[in-house]
């Protein structure tokens, strides 16, 4: 058995780092069917569950790996906290290198993974066959005790996520040529599907730096995540412009449904806060109820030296474009395929674009 020793946060994900470049390096290894079916688990908090409890015991080999929880009644030996442990490291390092085991930023959160451990209450969860193999697969790791035997667990795993990685990384078939009209159906397609707001954010931050590029509009461009809050950021929007002096000169809320007049107010609050005089709602139009109330507050709102736009994204592209030589048009293809990578989205979301893209 190795020696017993506990290794900081820090350096873990350093480590982390270094064994993934190196797996990445020696190509992806074969399958492994232990490890693979709780990485490719169709159920979020399996996939993160396998993967924290055992960095977290290689961290610390005197911790519990059925364990989910610190504290109770009485304190136990091995008792640790998998979920802020998740949050900090785990979550970090996955939103650095794809997010291959999900996009979610408190994973351990979820109904399955707020019990005291593992083999709590497994009758009451969805998949239960699948969590008793997951709570068999790691008590077997924990009876072993032997810290080398943890750490080959967790390269087992990276080396699992890299095979994921693989499988599911698009190489997209972006067209050499691509008419007006057919540029707008991928994007009406694409765009028709739920996604949380996040599809409707990623064209709209192509969509605006292609057009900021090829108008000399804007000197860059930059977005916050989809589930961050405005307030709690400080921005008075989804997607910001920027001038070439630098200063916001235009701000973006993006909306996959419908505006209301609440939103519209709120923005405007936000915006006054920031001193954005320029709004535009990407939106796909004004709610029925509030659209009179909506088109008389954006007038009055012009008198005081606000200047507030609507307008589906479509819409934009397609007039945008009628005025742009067709290049442009594939350069905006690249720069959604290049937002889709870069903000770690589900593979669902990348695998359909480029389906999109193919027909």
């Amino acid at each position: 058995m190795d020696e017993f020793r506990i290794v900081n946060e820090e350096d873990l994900l350093r480590w982390m780092d270094k064994q993934w470049e190196q797996i990445l390096t020696n190509h992806v290894s074969e399958p492994d069917q232990e490890i693979d079916r709780f990485i490719n688990s169709s159920t979020n908090s399996i996939r993160y569950a396998v993967f924290t409890q055992l960095l977290g015991k290689y961290a610390d080999p005197a911790r519990d790996l059925i364990c989910l929880q610190r504290g109770g009644r009485e304190e136990q030996e091995g008792r640790w906290d998998p979920r802020g442990f998740c949050t900090r490291v785990v979550v970090p390092w996955m939103q650095r290198h794809h997010g291959m085991l999900g996009t979610s930023t408190d994973p351990y959160v979820s109904k399955p993974l707020r019990r005291p451990r593992l083999d709590y209450d497994m009758n009451s969860l969805r998949s239960t066959d699948e969590w008793r193999d997951l709570v068999s697969f790691l008590s077997e790791i924990e009876n072993e005790a032997d810290p080398a035997f943890v750490e080959q667990a967790v390269l087992r795993c990276l080396r699992s996520i890299a095979r994921r990685l693989q499988e599911q990384r698009v190489i997209y078939q972006i067209p050499l040529r691509i008419g007006l009209d057919h540029l707008c159906e991928i994007l009406e397609e694409y765009l028709k599907v739920s996604s949380a707001g996040l599809r409707p954010q990623i064209v709209t931050v192509a969509f605006m730096r292609t057009i900021g590029e090829a108008f000399s509009l804007f000197s860059s461009v930059e977005s916050q995540g989809v589930n961050e809050s405005d307030t709690a950021s400080g921005m008075p929007g989804d997607v910001m412009c920027y001038g070439e002096d630098g200063k916001l000169a235009l701000a973006v809320e993006v909306k996959g449904d419908e505006l209301t007049l609440t939103q519209l107010t709120v923005t405007i609050g936000k915006a006054r806060s920031s001193r954005v005089t320029n709004i535009l709602f990407a939106t796909p139009g004004f709610a029925a109820n509030d659209e009179e109330a909506i088109r008389t507050r954006i007038a009055d709102e012009f008198t005081q030296g606000a200047n507030i736009y609507q307008s589906s994204i479509v819409s934009l592209a397609r007039n945008s474009f009628t005025l742009l030589v067709e290049e442009w048009r594939v350069k905006f293809l690249r720069e959604i395929c290049t937002e889709l990578d870069a903000r770690s989205t589900q593979p669902s979301d990348r695998l359909a674009f480029n389906e999109l893209l193919s027909n």
